[in-house]
């Protein structure tokens, strides 16, 4: 029998706030063409292969923190609009800037998010938050989706220097709410990030599936979802959920 849960941690982005930076990038394309008398197709196609390049370059560190929060899509958009043709550095200023503003507006809340948290918290489950990403950006996420004030601990990779799947930050959440692994589950969207890393430290892994997706393993113990609502079952019938 597992034991009663005494805290819930989630994912932000794909999790509880829908993924916007597709539409953010498509956004300040949109933008910049208008002002500036330019291709937004021919801005999105170079993007595309800036994006491509940065991240390699540059993610992992991004992610630890050990880059500036707007640092990756200033590289980004420059790379872009040089890309495009375009070399003037008051360009590139704008472009972050209406992509920054952009961004935090595309991010919103999944219809769930809110009655799933409030309800949690009404059974005196403890919330945290586990997310990729530099620490201010993230915690700007939170404010622009209203939600900032909804856990006990919000940790991003950008805090510690230390990344999903890795033991450590899933530990160092354990730690900060002074629980262990079996008295708490993670929720998240992507499989590798997610439910690999929660389930390698013993916290009850739960997958966000809202496309039916095919599990990409079959060796990692995790309960599945199509909704964040299925998490409340998982806290009321523990093992009565949809284990896999």
């Amino acid at each position: 029998m597992s034991e009663p849960l005494a805290a819930v941690f989630f994912d932000l982005d794909g999790t509880l706030v829908r993924e916007g930076a597709a539409e953010a990038v498509r956004r300040t394309a949109v933008a910049l063409a208008e002002r500036h008398g330019l291709s937004a197709d021919g801005i999105l196609t170079a993007n595309t292969s800036a994006w491509r390049d940065c991240w390699a370059d540059q993610g992992e560190r991004w992610m630890r923190g050990e880059l500036s929060g707007d640092a990756l899509p200033r590289d980004i958009w420059q790379r872009t609009l040089e890309r495009f043709g375009q070399d003037d550095p008051t360009l590139v200023d704008e472009a972050v800037e209406i992509h920054l503003r952009e961004e935090r507006a595309t991010f919103t809340l999944f219809d769930e998010s809110l009655e799933v948290l409030d309800a949690l918290r009404s059974d005196q489950v403890a919330l945290g938050l586990i997310t990729n990403g530099p620490a201010r950006s993230q915690r700007a996420k939170l404010a622009a989706a209203g939600i900032d004030d909804r856990f006990d601990v919000v940790i991003a990779s950008g805090d510690i220097g230390v990344v999903k799947p890795e033991a450590e930050i899933f530990r160092h959440a354990l730690d900060r709410l002074g629980i262990r692994a079996a008295q708490a589950a993670h929720v998240g969207d992507s499989f590798s990030a997610d439910v690999v890393g929660a389930a390698s430290v013993g916290m009850r892994a739960v997958w966000v599936n809202r496309d039916a997706s095919v599990a990409p393993r079959d060796d990692v113990p995790h309960h599945e979802c199509r909704s964040l609502r299925d998490v409340l079952a998982l806290v009321t019938q523990g093992s009565d959920s949809r284990a896999r």
